[in-house]
Protein backbone atom coordinates (compact mmCIF):
# COMPACT_ATOMS: atom_id res chain seq x y z
CA UNK A 1 0.00 0.00 0.00
CA UNK A 2 2.98 2.18 0.74
CA UNK A 3 4.43 2.23 -3.04
CA UNK A 4 0.74 3.24 -4.04
CA UNK A 5 1.03 5.93 -1.57
CA UNK A 6 4.56 7.47 -1.88
CA UNK A 7 3.52 9.01 -5.40
CA UNK A 8 0.07 10.37 -4.20
CA UNK A 9 1.66 12.33 -1.38
CA UNK A 10 4.70 13.66 -2.85
CA UNK A 11 2.82 14.74 -5.84
CA UNK A 12 0.26 16.33 -3.09
CA UNK A 13 2.91 18.08 -1.41
CA UNK A 14 4.23 19.35 -4.40
CA UNK A 15 1.40 20.30 -6.03
CA UNK A 16 0.36 21.90 -2.46
CA UNK A 17 3.34 23.77 -2.51
CA UNK A 18 4.00 25.08 -5.52
CA UNK A 19 0.01 26.12 -5.88
CA UNK A 20 -0.28 27.58 -2.57
CA UNK A 21 2.72 28.57 -1.54
CA UNK A 22 2.40 27.98 1.94
CA UNK A 23 4.17 26.57 4.89
CA UNK A 24 3.53 23.04 5.47
CA UNK A 25 4.20 23.00 8.93
CA UNK A 26 2.03 25.88 9.92
CA UNK A 27 -1.44 25.05 10.53
CA UNK A 28 -2.20 24.34 7.06
CA UNK A 29 -5.44 22.82 6.00
CA UNK A 30 -2.90 20.23 3.92
CA UNK A 31 -0.63 19.43 7.17
CA UNK A 32 -4.04 18.42 8.63
CA UNK A 33 -5.65 16.85 5.95
CA UNK A 34 -2.40 14.30 6.23
CA UNK A 35 -1.97 14.31 9.99
CA UNK A 36 -5.81 12.96 9.91
CA UNK A 37 -5.21 11.24 6.46
CA UNK A 38 -1.98 9.07 8.25
CA UNK A 39 -3.78 8.76 11.45
CA UNK A 40 -6.82 6.68 10.19
CA UNK A 41 -4.35 4.72 7.84
CA UNK A 42 -2.32 3.42 11.08
CA UNK A 43 -5.38 2.80 12.82
CA UNK A 44 -5.95 -0.50 10.05
CA UNK A 45 -2.53 -1.40 10.65
CA UNK A 46 -2.86 -1.63 14.45
CA UNK A 47 -6.68 -3.15 14.58
CA UNK A 48 -5.28 -6.22 12.12
CA UNK A 49 -5.15 -9.99 14.12
CA UNK A 50 -4.54 -13.20 13.15
CA UNK A 51 -7.69 -15.36 12.33
CA UNK A 52 -7.70 -18.56 13.42
CA UNK A 53 -9.73 -21.53 11.27
CA UNK A 54 -10.27 -25.61 10.94
CA UNK A 55 -12.30 -27.01 8.68
CA UNK A 56 -14.19 -30.13 8.43
CA UNK A 57 -16.07 -32.06 5.56
CA UNK A 58 -18.03 -35.02 6.83
CA UNK A 59 -20.52 -37.45 5.38
CA UNK A 60 -22.15 -41.08 5.84
CA UNK A 61 -21.42 -43.03 3.91
CA UNK A 62 -24.59 -45.76 3.57
CA UNK A 63 -22.76 -48.62 2.53
CA UNK A 64 -20.12 -48.86 5.76
CA UNK A 65 -23.09 -46.86 7.75
CA UNK A 66 -20.28 -44.83 9.36
CA UNK A 67 -19.01 -41.18 8.88
CA UNK A 68 -16.10 -40.33 6.50
CA UNK A 69 -14.40 -37.32 7.78
CA UNK A 70 -12.00 -34.96 6.29
CA UNK A 71 -10.13 -32.41 8.51
CA UNK A 72 -7.99 -29.29 7.74
CA UNK A 73 -6.18 -27.69 10.45
CA UNK A 74 -3.37 -25.54 10.66
CA UNK A 75 -0.29 -27.43 11.17
CA UNK A 76 1.53 -24.83 12.81
CA UNK A 77 -1.28 -24.66 15.27
CA UNK A 78 -0.91 -28.44 15.77
CA UNK A 79 2.69 -28.73 15.59
CA UNK A 80 1.90 -25.52 18.86
CA UNK A 81 -0.20 -27.77 21.05
CA UNK A 82 1.60 -30.81 20.27
CA UNK A 83 4.94 -29.69 21.75
CA UNK A 84 2.62 -27.85 24.41
CA UNK A 85 1.41 -31.08 25.68
CA UNK A 86 4.84 -32.56 25.68
CA UNK A 87 3.81 -35.18 22.74
CA UNK A 88 6.52 -34.41 20.08
CA UNK A 89 9.93 -32.89 20.51
CA UNK A 90 10.32 -31.04 17.39
CA UNK A 91 8.30 -30.79 14.10
CA UNK A 92 4.97 -32.11 13.68
CA UNK A 93 6.38 -34.09 10.25
CA UNK A 94 8.54 -36.07 12.49
CA UNK A 95 5.55 -36.84 14.88
CA UNK A 96 3.01 -37.73 12.44
CA UNK A 97 5.49 -40.02 10.87
CA UNK A 98 6.42 -42.04 14.36
CA UNK A 99 3.43 -44.45 15.15
CA UNK A 100 3.07 -43.48 18.96
CA UNK A 101 3.11 -39.83 18.84
CA UNK A 102 0.62 -39.66 15.50
CA UNK A 103 -1.46 -41.46 18.46
CA UNK A 104 -0.72 -39.35 20.62
CA UNK A 105 -1.47 -36.19 18.49
CA UNK A 106 -5.06 -38.10 16.86
CA UNK A 107 -6.16 -39.23 20.52
CA UNK A 108 -5.22 -36.15 22.46
CA UNK A 109 -5.45 -33.25 20.07
CA UNK A 110 -7.71 -34.30 17.30
CA UNK A 111 -10.40 -36.60 18.91
CA UNK A 112 -10.54 -34.33 21.68
CA UNK A 113 -11.37 -31.54 19.87
CA UNK A 114 -14.02 -33.31 17.23
CA UNK A 115 -16.08 -35.80 18.90
CA UNK A 116 -19.49 -37.57 17.35
CA UNK A 117 -22.63 -38.16 19.85
CA UNK A 118 -25.92 -40.05 19.06
CA UNK A 119 -28.07 -40.78 21.91
CA UNK A 120 -25.36 -39.18 24.07
CA UNK A 121 -23.10 -41.95 23.36
CA UNK A 122 -19.96 -41.38 21.86
CA UNK A 123 -19.73 -43.17 18.19
CA UNK A 124 -15.71 -44.02 18.04
CA UNK A 125 -13.50 -41.78 15.14
CA UNK A 126 -10.45 -43.82 13.85
CA UNK A 127 -7.20 -42.19 12.17
CA UNK A 128 -7.09 -43.37 8.57
CA UNK A 129 -4.50 -41.09 7.04
CA UNK A 130 -2.87 -37.21 6.58
CA UNK A 131 -1.22 -35.29 4.78
CA UNK A 132 1.10 -31.99 5.02
CA UNK A 133 0.32 -29.74 2.52
CA UNK A 134 2.45 -27.07 1.14
CA UNK A 135 -0.15 -24.35 2.05
CA UNK A 136 0.76 -24.69 5.63
CA UNK A 137 -2.36 -26.84 6.56
CA UNK A 138 -2.79 -30.87 7.71
CA UNK A 139 -5.58 -32.85 6.04
CA UNK A 140 -6.55 -35.55 8.70
CA UNK A 141 -8.66 -38.57 7.44
CA UNK A 142 -11.10 -40.35 9.63
CA UNK A 143 -13.68 -42.51 9.74
CA UNK A 144 -16.61 -43.66 12.55
CA UNK A 145 -17.55 -47.13 13.40
CA UNK A 146 -20.62 -47.93 12.15
CA UNK A 147 -24.15 -47.00 13.34
CA UNK A 148 -27.59 -46.20 12.78
CA UNK A 149 -28.32 -43.59 10.43
CA UNK A 150 -29.87 -41.11 12.68
CA UNK A 151 -29.36 -37.58 14.11
CA UNK A 152 -25.86 -36.68 15.75
CA UNK A 153 -24.34 -34.07 17.86
CA UNK A 154 -21.24 -32.95 16.69
CA UNK A 155 -18.84 -31.13 19.24
CA UNK A 156 -16.12 -29.56 16.96
CA UNK A 157 -13.89 -26.98 19.49
CA UNK A 158 -10.71 -27.95 17.82
CA UNK A 159 -7.85 -25.42 18.99
CA UNK A 160 -10.08 -23.24 21.10
CA UNK A 161 -8.00 -23.52 24.29
CA UNK A 162 -5.35 -21.91 22.08
CA UNK A 163 -7.33 -19.27 20.69
CA UNK A 164 -10.39 -17.46 21.70
CA UNK A 165 -11.16 -16.14 18.25
CA UNK A 166 -11.22 -19.40 16.89
CA UNK A 167 -13.68 -20.69 14.56
CA UNK A 168 -14.34 -23.56 13.31
CA UNK A 169 -17.08 -24.96 10.33
CA UNK A 170 -18.20 -28.22 9.02
CA UNK A 171 -19.57 -28.94 5.35
CA UNK A 172 -21.72 -31.88 5.89
CA UNK A 173 -22.49 -33.82 2.58
CA UNK A 174 -25.76 -35.49 2.03
CA UNK A 175 -26.01 -36.77 -1.29
CA UNK A 176 -25.71 -33.46 -3.59
CA UNK A 177 -26.90 -31.16 -0.49
CA UNK A 178 -24.29 -29.43 1.51
CA UNK A 179 -25.01 -28.12 4.73
CA UNK A 180 -22.37 -25.84 6.84
CA UNK A 181 -22.38 -25.35 10.64
CA UNK A 182 -20.26 -23.06 12.49
CA UNK A 183 -18.50 -23.37 15.76
CA UNK A 184 -17.48 -20.66 18.22
CA UNK A 185 -15.91 -20.39 21.54
CA UNK A 186 -19.24 -19.89 22.66
CA UNK A 187 -21.07 -22.49 20.17
CA UNK A 188 -19.33 -25.75 20.48
CA UNK A 189 -21.73 -28.18 18.99
CA UNK A 190 -24.33 -28.41 16.32
CA UNK A 191 -27.40 -31.20 16.01
CA UNK A 192 -27.06 -33.19 12.73
CA UNK A 193 -29.79 -34.62 10.79
CA UNK A 194 -28.26 -37.55 8.52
Amino acid sequence: MLFVLKPLIGAFFCESILWEGENLFVNSSTMKFLFFFLAFGCSFVTSAHESHFSFAEMEYDAECTCLEVTLTVSSHELEFSALNKKIIDSQLENGLNNDLQRTNIITDIILDGFRVYQSEEEIPLFYIGHELLQDGNCLIYLRSSSFERRNIILFFDLFMNLHTEQQNKLSFIKGKKQTVYNYFVFKRENEIEL
